[in-house]
């Protein structure tokens, strides 16, 4: 199955770019997302309900990467659906041609292929090509519109990401020195987890806390980590906004993950986690500070939903640093992530199409104009402001509760700076929902369509998380799943 997932992306890739017409590329592609999200579910679900790893060869699938595979099986089924009318109202205003929408159907499941090779990879060394892969397919749909803007958020882009990944490869290289100094020498499985996992007690912690380094700022750029998050909201504000769904919703989950892993292998070396918790509170609390200037201030708001990304991917990883405690929040705060700030990225593509700016200037009223999109997107805004009873309220509550006591001066400054990006997400939002200004667009009031039942499944999904959250069953569940990162 798992086999036959990569043939699926792979092939429905190869079959969009070669049709004819907009209509059999975007058939072919919805049809081949589906398959492709229904070979993620059959192979995920049976490792999420037994907790037993699928392992096979150079691939590995634990309860971890499963929950995080069912995410990018989701997210890139509903983000196909949403590209439909977006990509063919694109073409009707002749803003792209055939070749680039064939071109861009084609990248979003080689995107969705590398992103599925990484997290199923037991080899580090396909783990770094496959998340080198990511960076490559991605950059060819940050410059997807080939305006001067675009063309400098990709090379931006590619720089930044391409350096941490160089930087990764450096980690990988040392944590092979390491494996051959702790007498594998050269073993054909010197580069799995599962034999580094075995002897990760033997490698010189000297080393290991260098490859980590490297891994840690190298992935971490990916991640969108301060100071390393500068590409970040570039390349949301300049992407076709399906790719930014995904690219927010599930492609940040992916590089930290492959940190995750590595972090595993560093405490066994270490003999305790206490040197990359710290490495993770400071991080995670500094990317969750910093974006709450910008947030404040910002005047586009495909770049305000990019801060706020980086935001949400620091609390998550200040939530790792905290052990234990904060692992389940941290679990909680991703899935919700993903789910929420994808949903909302695919409303701005409707709001962008409506008014053709991203400028908070040049947009409203939405609630009048669009009040399909714009209901979808208030309540999509107060979850991911953690308004109960969001998920996220249930995460923020928990880790700053576990943190209060042992991190008391992290935890005050990150509430501070929550309190600004609250104030900031809906000073700049609301306004924008809810302008009485005159609609300058003569177009009439949107009609339900295939982007808002995408939205709405993400909406469901998030009411579903939240209510199940109420269970026992589902945090003994989530519990099982913290453990294993």
């Amino acid at each position: 199955m798992l086999i036959l997932l990569f043939l699926a992306s792979f092939v429905v890739a190869l079959a969009a770019y070669f049709m004819k017409t907009e209509s059999a590329v975007r058939t072919v592609s919805v049809i081949g997302s589906t398959v492709v999200a229904l070979l993620t579910f059959s192979i995920t679900v049976p490792i999420l309900m037994s907790g037993v790893p699928l392992m096979m060869g150079d691939w590995r699938i634990d309860t971890f990467a499963a929950i995080l595979m069912s995410l990018v099986g989701f997210v890139q089924w509903t983000a196909t659906l949403v590209s439909g009318p977006y990509i063919k109202e694109e073409l009707h205003e002749k803003i792209i041609g055939l070749k680039q929408a064939r071109m861009y159907y084609a990248l979003l499941q080689m995107f969705v292929l590398s992103m599925m090779l990484t997290l199923s990879a037991n080899n580090i060394g396909i783990m770094w090509i496959s998340l080198e892969g990511t960076t490559l397919a991605t950059t060819l749909l940050v410059a997807f519109y080939t305006y001067e803007g675009s063309l400098e958020a990709a090379w931006k882009y590619i720089v930044l990401c391409s350096v941490g990944i160089s930087l990764g490869l450096l980690g990988v290289l040392l944590v092979f020195y390491a494996a051959t100094k702790a007498g594998l020498g050269l073993s054909p499985d010197i580069l799995t987890w599962t034999t580094l996992h075995g002897i990760a007690t033997q490698l010189s912690p000297a080393i290991m806390r260098w490859a980590f380094v490297f891994i840690f700022i190298g992935y971490g750029a990916k991640v969108g980590l301060v100071p390393m998050h500068t590409w970040l909201p570039d390349a949301h504000g300049r992407t076709p906004s399906p790719v930014s769904g995904m690219l927010s919703g599930v492609l940040l989950n992916i590089a930290l993950f492959s940190i995750l892993r590595y972090k595993s292998l560093v405490d066994l070396s270490l003999g305790g986690s206490d040197w990359t918790n710290r490495l993770f509170l400071i991080f995670g609390a500094l990317s969750f500070i910093v974006p709450a200037a910008f947030i404040l201030v910002q005047r586009n708001y495909k770049r305000l939903l990019a801060y706020s990304s980086i935001e949400h991917m620091g609390f998550i990883v200040f939530c790792i640093g905290l052990g234990a405690p904060g692992m389940l929040a941290a679990l909680v705060h991703l899935i919700a992530h993903s789910l929420i700030k994808s949903m909302l990225f695919f409303g701005t593509g409707n709001i962008l199409l409506r008014w053709k700016s991203t400028k908070f200037a040049h947009v409203g009223p939405v609630m009048k104009s669009l009040p399909i999109t714009g209901s979808i997107f208030l309540v999509g805004l107060l979850a991911l402001l953690a308004t109960p009873p969001s998920p996220m309220f249930f995460s923020e509550l928990s880790a700053f509760s576990a943190g209060i006591g042992s991190h008391p001066l992290l935890v005050i400054g990150m509430l501070l700076a929550g309190t600004v990006i609250f104030a900031g997400m809906l000073r700049n939002l609301i306004p924008m929902l809810f302008s009485q200004k005159e609609d300058t667009v003569k177009a009439p009031v949107e009609t339900w369509n295939i982007s808002h039942a995408a939205m709405v499944l993400h909406l469901v999904a998030v009411v579903v998380f939240g209510v199940l959250l109420m269970s026992p069953s589902t945090w003994s569940f989530l519990t099982n799943i913290a453990h294993v990162i």
